[in-house]
């Protein structure tokens, strides 16, 4: 019960050739695990044929051909009947006394797992979409993060600058101090420095040893 190599066959030749596979064997198998692999051919062939009649029907008219046409419900015919052929003879080869035909048990399986396949692809993308939600909000996370420690060290910048001059100023006042007032207004505007060079020049001009042309 060797299954002849033969070219991917998709369609009505599937079909043919999953239900001849069948009626060849179905009295040597002792189980329907020795033709549960043609089963699932004959199925997906006439799944085939099913798809390519609503590609049709979702086409205009000009676009296909009569014998197109004509093929698609020959061929959806044709499934029909070979895979009722096969239930009877699966019916007949492996009888049941009593519940759920044989072959209502394998469309009840066939139902299960099909069923068992859409809910894994729909968690896998359940799971594909959490996870790049995740990504995502680790990525808008770093970038509040890092905008909060840029706003933190602005700000802190800004006080050390405001600390440093307020520091400078308490230095000049404190240094300032030691002037009279005409003096401590250019030594807090202009510097001790300043201040100093305009008590000496003053000093000077009081003692009569400096010259000043006040027309100048």
């Amino acid at each position: 019960m060797v299954e002849p190599v033969t070219a991917v066959l998709t369609g009505i030749a599937l079909v043919k050739q999953a239900t001849s596979f069948i009626k060849d064997n179905i009295n040597t198998v002792n189980d329907i695990s020795g033709i549960a692999k043609q089963i699932d051919q004959m199925f997906e062939g006439q799944q085939q044929i099913n798809k390519e009649r609503s590609k049709q029907a979702n086409s205009t008219a000009n676009e296909l051909g009569l014998s197109n046409v004509a093929d698609s419900i020959i061929n959806a015919k044709l499934a029909q009947e070979r895979i009722a052929e096969i239930r009877t003879l699966i019916n007949y080869r492996f009888p049941v006394s009593s519940g759920p035909s044989t072959w209502d048990q394998i469309l009840l399986e066939r139902k299960r797992r099909i069923e068992e396949r859409k809910q894994a692809i729909q968690k896998a993308k359940a799971k594909k979409l959490k996870q790049q939600k995740e990504m995502y909000d680790m990525i808008r996370l770093g970038f509040i993060v890092l905008a909060v420690i840029a706003f933190i060290a602005v700000a802190v910048g800004i006080t050390v600058k405001i600390v440093l001059a307020h520091t400078i100023l308490d230095q000049n006042d404190q240094s300032c101090r030691i002037f009279e007032p005409k003096y401590f207004l250019v030594c807090m505007s202009e510097g001790k420095d300043a201040a100093l060079i305009e008590f000496d020049l003053d000093q000077k001009k009081n003692r009569g040893n400096w010259i000043v042309d006040d027309d100048e």
